[in-house]
């Protein structure tokens, strides 16, 4: 068990930062989202361990900047992002026909919470206080901490 994760803070947010062999960079995977955005095998895993505590974990959704393992669809979004950087001597060296290594990734998960701008009735609902999103998220921030700290294969670091 690692004794504590390593965290940039991102609009208040954090975002936990490590190197694992467990997930690997499937060939072509950057083809959903962009040149060097990957953590799709970090995605399909963390929606396993978010069904196994209870969520209804919907499909691993591609977005520009990487992975979404969307927890919750109700009157507001709650959600995992999985991404990744390449460490400074993978992006130095950097060829899109080469598939890193896991040992070229930092690879990337945060939680977040979001109300879309068309979800009319929560906006309102969240000014009058009638809806706790706050709780939510951190309740879904502390679970992802802990699946990342309980997996021995991950290693929290520092990005580049």
């Amino acid at each position: 068990m690692v004794s504590s994760a390593s965290v940039i803070e991102s609009n208040m947010n954090p975002t936990y930062s490590f190197t694992s062999n467990l997930f690997s960079v499937l060939p072509g995977e950057d083809d959903e989202t962009n040149p060097a955005c990957y953590g799709k095998e970090l995605g399909n895993w963390l929606c396993v361990k978010f069904k196994e505590l209870g969520y209804e974990v919907e499909e691993l959704i591609p977005e520009d900047w990487g992975w979404c393992v969307m927890c919750r669809r109700d009157s507001y979004l709650l959600w995992v992002g999985c991404g990744s950087l390449l460490t400074e001597t993978a992006a130095e060296n950097f060829d899109p026909a080469v598939t890193p290594k896991p040992s070229d990734i930092i690879w990337r998960a945060f939680a977040e919470v979001e109300i879309p701008f068309f979800y009319f009735k929560s906006h309102f609902l969240s000014m009058l206080g009638k809806l706790d999103t706050k709780t939510a998220y951190e309740k879904l921030d502390r679970e992802l901490k802990q699946i990342l700290e309980q997996e021995p294969g991950i290693h929290f670091c520092e990005e580049p």
